[in-house]
């Protein structure tokens, strides 16, 4: 029975060099091809994790086209709010009133209407000191209801009004925003502008 092995016994040199030769013969010949390792196959990647790998790999758009959006969007609000407040205030402010003169037995309220694809009789304009404008009717507000009729479209209401009298007192119903308002308005006699 043999020991151990030490590195004082002696054995090393003779290992050492039968190792080395053993070596310098294989660095000899061409070596073999190492056979790929196979590849295992990998389950299906889940849709979410490959929608986390696109968002990984899509590049943050640079501060300097983050600040052009920016302004360009502040820009557009500012014209759009600009030209809002300019209609605003061409259409309710009339700088030369005419004088308002009776000249029919028309019942008469004193708004106009805009084409809108709504239900109800959005006002456009109010003429100042019609009766309307005396109620606090305002543009904007939505009319939806007078007395107990409701109102769908704009001639529905121009039907309604058409047949009372001047004099008549009626309930109308508005919405101005979020809020329903009922405003009671007594009708006047159809106007007519003198030059």
């Amino acid at each position: 029975m043999n020991g151990p092995r030490h590195l004082w016994s002696g054995d090393w040199e003779d290992e050492s060099s039968a190792h080395a030769e053993g070596l310098a013969a294989r660095r000899g010949r061409p070596e073999e091809p190492a056979e790929p390792e196979p590849v295992a196959p990998t389950p299906r990647e889940s849709w979410i994790r490959r929608a986390i790998r696109r968002l990984r790999s899509v590049r943050a758009p640079s501060r300097r086209r983050v600040r052009l959006a920016l302004l360009a969007t502040f820009l557009t609000l500012l014209g759009a709010t600009a030209a809002y407040a300019v209609i605003s205030d061409s259409s309710t402010t009339n700088k030369n009133p005419q004088p308002v003169v009776a000249t029919s037995g028309e019942a008469w309220l004193g708004v106009k209407f805009a084409n809108a694809p709504v239900r109800g009789a959005l006002v456009s304009s109010v003429d100042p000191g019609s009766p309307a404008a005396t109620a606090g009717i305002r543009p904007g507000d939505l009319i939806t209801q007078l007395d107990t009729e409701p109102i769908v479209a704009p001639a529905v209401f121009a039907s309604a009004i058409s047949g009372l009298q001047p004099g008549d007192k009626v309930d109308i119903q508005l919405q101005r925003g979020a809020s329903q308002y009922t405003t009671r308005v007594v009708l006047a006699s159809r106007p007519a502008r003198t030059p």
